[in-house]
């Protein structure tokens, strides 16, 4: 049914009036989606439970309502064949975005992610794209542990022919999910649950954002905190806490992985010559570790003060919620780190 031999082309978008809508995260997710439904023929959504009443945390509410089950349908759960299907419907024609709940399930997946999604351009000579993508959750508190809450983004991000995107705001929610189901690259679309918490104001219709240009969220002079997801807010919390002793944090979001902004964070480095990172995952092979390669292999940046790295401990995700406030990194730790930071590159 839903395969065919021939590429159905995508519609000219309708140029309408914009309107501002206050949207939860997952409304704005689901917004995305069905503009990008409603834009091209050939996307397409499917997953484990996600014409359930709630719509996967609101994220694909009213979906299959709108365009009906053919193009908005529940599946079992097999994330290899669900995976293997989307890169075979992307090889035909097709957009498929596939929602697999948590990361850790991809695990069950990665021959089709890594073998298959990933190569097969390189391996054709790059006569075929797969344009699919794949949303999953990392989550965070009410009792997540181990296997619901690891950020396993840099394996993703360590393979040649994956994107890795990481929104950070309800407005990027909307505007990156639109990029990555545009793109012709297969696209990890990684999303932390406490952001569905948010709201927001999203233009409609939605402009994509364009995946692989950080944003600078804060101007400052002196130290960079480049930040990702959730982790971004939390930056912007710790910012404050040291403008109050007369700090001033510059904030990068880097918003995607793969790509990487690289020449953003040479830039706001070079400025303030500090530099914390500030990370969702282990620090282990982790954003810190990407960060400095970049600043010691891409230019003349000499720091004032060893690189500061905010990450989770280096351990399993604890179900106790005792246990798991002590996991995560907090705000004043950040801000005393990053304040003796600054005393040791002044003196």
């Amino acid at each position: 049914m839903l395969i065919k031999t021939k590429p159905m082309q995508a519609l000219e978008p309708v140029k309408a009036a914009s309107t501002t809508q206050v949207l939860t995260f997952g409304k704005a997710l689901a917004e995305a989606t069905r503009q990008a439904m409603e834009q091209d023929p050939r996307v397409f959504v499917y997953g484990e439970g996600i014409n359930d009443p709630g719509g996967f945390f609101g994220s694909t509410v009213g979906l299959k309502e709108q365009f009906s089950e053919q193009r908005c349908f529940d599946v079992p759960n097999s994330e290899e064949a669900l995976v293997g299907f989307a890169v075979g419907a992307s090889l035909m024609g097709h957009r498929p975005v596939f929602v697999n709940l948590r990361v850790e399930f991809l695990m069950l997946a990665m021959n089709q992610l890594v073998n298959h999604a990933a190569r097969l351009p390189a391996m054709t000579g790059y006569q075929c794209t797969l344009p699919l993508t794949i949303r999953a959750i990392i989550g965070k508190s009410w009792g997540q542990a181990a296997q619901h809450s690891s950020a396993l983004y840099a394996m993703f991000a360590n393979i040649p022919g994956l994107q890795v995107v990481m929104p950070a705001s309800v407005e990027e929610a909307a505007g990156l999910l639109l990029s990555s189901i545009r793109s012709d690259v297969p696209t990890l679309f990684i999303e932390m649950k406490s952001l569905y918490e948010l709201e927001g104001a999203v233009v409609t219709p939605i402009e994509p954002i364009p995946l692989g240009q950080a944003e600078l969220v804060r101007r400052g002079t002196d130290v960079t905190c480049i930040a990702i997801s959730d982790m971004v807010g939390f930056a912007a919390r710790v910012a404050e806490r040291l403008a109050a002793k007369g700090i001033e944090a510059e904030i990068l979001n880097l918003r995607t992985l793969t790509p990487l902004d690289a020449a953003a964070i040479l830039s706001s480095a070079g400025k303030t010559r500090r530099v914390a990172v500030f990370d969702i995952g282990w620090e282990p092979f982790g954003l810190a570790a990407e960060v400095s390669r970049i600043l010691c292999t891409n230019g003349p940046v000499e720091l004032l003060s060893p690189l500061l790295s905010v990450a989770r401990k280096t351990e399993h995700t604890p179900a106790s919620c005792f246990l798991e406030y002590h996991h995560y990194p907090s705000e004043a730790d950040a801000a005393n780190a990053i304040e003796r930071q600054c005393l040791k590159g002044a003196g």
